[in-house]
């Protein structure tokens, strides 16, 4: 019987890991650009006409719902299992990078809130860039027909797709790849391509849907999210990442770093020239640290493991006492936390100099902190990740958060139904009008009301659901309850600001980065109107 060796087992566990965090409470109610992909599958399964700028995971959601039924767990999954492919393809490099540093590459991955964030709320970003980052690995090791196959999977993204594609390419001659391999599999691509977009052909207008999502990648997206607000995010989300990559720069770099370059550079290109900003734009620039950083902190763990030494604890609790400094300071509101890493990490070195001084070997105790700090930032990356997409899955102040769903928008669901089921005897069965132009994500809440209606104008219907400042019907006697039902929050109050008697404020910047607290949060709210006999007759009165 053979055994289970220890690589093994650290690939299962990361597995494991990767599945757990991206899978959780994946039955949360869906965001406004999710809600509109699932509402489309939903009704081309009711028997409608509609186009799917995203082929392939509409018919991915259409299967699921036909089988499972429509709700918000089917509708993420194929995103959340892309998210969890992106994690593990690095074991396709243990040939060319190393056993330590795909294992390494996989945990950053793993850990990364950016990846995390994107498997959960962006939609089919997660399965595109898994799709060609499966394309790039599978051109390096030679296998083109496999590559063939992951790059007309996703082709049929539609929308999804372009910059995928051409920064997988890129990558791929960059690290080596044959173009004429390239070339001699198309055929193989195109079929794949033409299987994955027309459902194994039971949708044939999957193909002018591919193409019409093409096109729709260059059209303007109104709620695109501001460079500035992305960039915060990489920023104080991304570090162990970006602390690593540019080292691996440090002696002279291989075609496989010129590759995982290419994704960073590339990536930042379309960040900045696509329509459609939003947190899925970085994940090439993830990816593509991750792939760089590996190196880098392969190196520290076999250190960390070869010589443990006292100074790796003392770098330990030096940098813990900085993170709880920023933490405490924040909480009171003084921009005194500013100095708190910078006095750990001067008496650090200041106790390397030392160390160094005295036994001649500077290099040792400089890995010990080194490695001492990428612990305490793994530390760090796992508490913003699980913040950002488990503890509060629901507060619009993170970075990459466009709108969140608000806390009204499950007891709207939920207090319709009971009204409909006091009032007919069948949950969903009283017909609602909807007023006014309702978000992608009430539709979707309202996805088993089996008699609703969209328009401007009013009708003689009991039950009306309009925004704030829309009145109901003028005919009758109507009572009024409202609901919020999406939350944003704008960052840009979150600043040093200047002081008339000289220096700054800091403490709404502090705030945020400790606690992500965001002041004068923008409130969509609902109203549910009810005529005078339907309450009645719901509350069992007559």
């Amino acid at each position: 019987m053979q055994r289970i060796t220890r690589e093994a087992a650290l690939w299962c566990l990361l597995a494991v890991l990767a599945g757990a965090l991206r899978l959780a409470r994946l039955d949360l109610p869906l965001t406004n650009a999710e809600a509109a992909s699932a509402l489309l599958a939903l009704a081309v399964l009711r028997g409608e006409s509609v186009v799917l700028p995203n082929p392939l995971l509409g018919n991915l959601q259409i299967a699921l719902f036909a089988v499972f039924g429509a709700d918000d767990f089917w509708a993420r999954l194929p995103s959340a299992l892309g998210g969890v492919a992106i994690c593990l393809l690095p074991a396709a490099l243990r040939p060319s990078l190393g056993r330590l540093p795909a294992l390494v590459m996989a945990a950053l991955l793993t850990l990364s809130p950016t990846a995390w964030f994107v498997a959960r709320e962006q939609g089919a970003s997660a399965l595109a860039w898994a799709l060609a980052l499966a394309a790039h690995l599978a051109w390096c090791s030679d296998r083109p027909r496999l590559a063939a196959i992951a790059f007309g999977l996703l082709l049929a993204m539609g929308e999804d797709a372009l910059a995928p594609a051409l920064v997988s390419l890129l990558s791929a001659l960059v690290a080596g790849a044959s173009p004429a391999a390239m070339v001699r599999a198309w055929p193989v691509a195109l079929l794949s391509f033409f299987l994955a977009a027309t459902g194994l052909l039971l949708r044939p207008s999957g193909l002018g849907d591919a193409l019409y999502g093409f096109a729709q990648w260059f059209s303007p997206a109104p709620d695109a999210l501001s460079l500035n607000r992305l960039a915060i995010g990489l920023l104080i989300s991304e570090p162990l990442i970006w602390v690593g990559a540019p080292l691996a720069f440090v002696r002279r770099p291989t075609r496989s770093a010129l590759a995982w370059l290419v994704w960073i550079v590339v990536g930042a290109a379309f960040a900045l020239i696509g329509t459609d900003r939003n947190a899925s734009a970085l994940l090439p620039l993830v990816v593509g640290g991750a792939g760089l950083a590996a190196g880098v902190y392969d190196g520290l763990v076999r250190a960390a493991i070869a010589r443990p030494s006292w100074i790796w604890l003392v770098a330990v609790v030096l940098f813990s006492y900085a993170g709880l400094g920023v933490i405490q300071y924040a909480g009171q509101g003084r921009s005194e936390w500013l100095l708190v890493p910078v006095v750990a990490a001067a008496v650090a070195f200041t106790l390397v100099g030392w160390l160094g001084w005295a036994t001649g070997d500077y290099r040792r105790s400089l890995a010990d902190v080194a490695s001492a700090s990428s612990a305490l930032l793994a530390v760090y990356t796992l508490s913003v990740g699980w913040q950002m997409n488990l503890a509060r899955p629901d507060h619009p102040g993170e970075a990459y958060r466009r709108d969140a769903a608000g806390p009204g928008l499950l007891t709207l669901r939920r207090d319709l139904r009971q009204i409909s089921a006091r009032t007919t005897g069948e949950a969903g069965a009283l017909a609602l009008q909807v007023l006014g132009p309702a978000p992608s994500a009430l539709r979707w809440a309202l996805r088993d009301q089996h008699n609703v209606t969209y328009g401007d104008q009013p009708t003689a219907a009991g039950l009306v659901l309009a925004p704030l400042k829309t009145q109901p019907p003028a005919t009758g006697a109507f009572v009024g309850s409202s609901r919020e039902i999406i939350v944003r929050a704008s960052l840009n109050g979150v600043v040093c600001a200047s002081l008339p008697q000289g220096g700054f404020d800091c403490s709404s910047l502090a705030r945020w980065l400790a606690f992500r607290e965001v002041r004068g949060l923008q409130t969509e709210r609902w109203v549910i109107w009810l005529r005078d006999d339907i309450a009645r007759r719901g509350s069992g009165l007559r």
